[in-house]
């Protein structure tokens, strides 16, 4: 069942994100979790932002953040694309708890949402979309992403809509509305040996102008 409508809320903002926005709701605190990964994902460095795929074969492998997001404003996050591996598979995005770490991407199992590599938003079943082989719905034809891009993901929970950008430009999301009724987690799937992200929950300063991309 959907979740309710949420309303526009002042929370919690970070350091150089967005101060003027009140409807910000951040988790500067957040990181991946180490309980909620691919055995073949590993912490570079021991940074907790920063995830490698590893192993020699090409497989899905997912990572779910610590902490849920916020159900009220604005939630955001940015993901950078340190290495991409030898070929595409990269999804970033929201996931639940039930999301599994291998086997399905995130955007690809029920209840989760996410933006590709290949320019294909998932998870929304709207008018002209397509659909793969299992069932679940995608978007295709949006900007592809590649090594040193930046991905931003996030909620507008006044509208129940999804937030995706690229290199600091807010993608068209009209109508691609986040229904699930689980708790959502920031979530990315690697799907090729080598593949490297570094994740921003806010603690950073975000390369978006938030303020300016979310002005009322």
């Amino acid at each position: 069942s959907p979740k309710p409508d949420k309303k526009r809320e002042k929370g919690p903002s970070s350091a150089g994100n967005a101060e003027s926005t009140p409807a910000l709701q951040l988790t500067p605190e957040n990181r991946w979790d180490s309980a909620a990964r691919h055995k073949e994902l590993l912490f570079i460095d021991d940074n907790p932002l920063i995830v490698q795929s590893t192993g020699e074969k090409n497989d899905c492998r997912s990572v779910r953040a610590k902490l849920p997001i916020p159900e009220s404003g604005i939630f955001y996050y940015e993901v950078t694309i340190l290495e991409k591996g030898e070929h595409n598979g990269i999804f970033i995005g929201l996931g639940t708890k039930e999301t599994p770490s291998d086997k399905k991407s995130v955007g690809q199992s029920e209840g989760t949402y996410a933006y590709s590599n290949r320019g294909s938003f998932w998870g929304h079943e709207v008018k002209d979309c397509s659909h793969c082989n299992k069932g679940r719905p995608l978007i295709t034809g949006n900007l592809k992403f590649n090594r040193n891009d930046v991905i931003g993901c996030g909620v507008d929970w006044a509208k129940s809509q999804i937030i995706y950008t690229l290199n600091k430009e807010l993608l068209k999301t009209t109508d691609l509305k986040v229904d699930s009724a689980a708790d959502l987690y920031p979530c990315v799937s690697l799907f090729h040996s080598g593949a490297k992200i570094e994740a921003n929950f806010g603690k950073k300063k975000f390369i978006l102008d938030i303020a300016k991309a979310f002005e009322n």
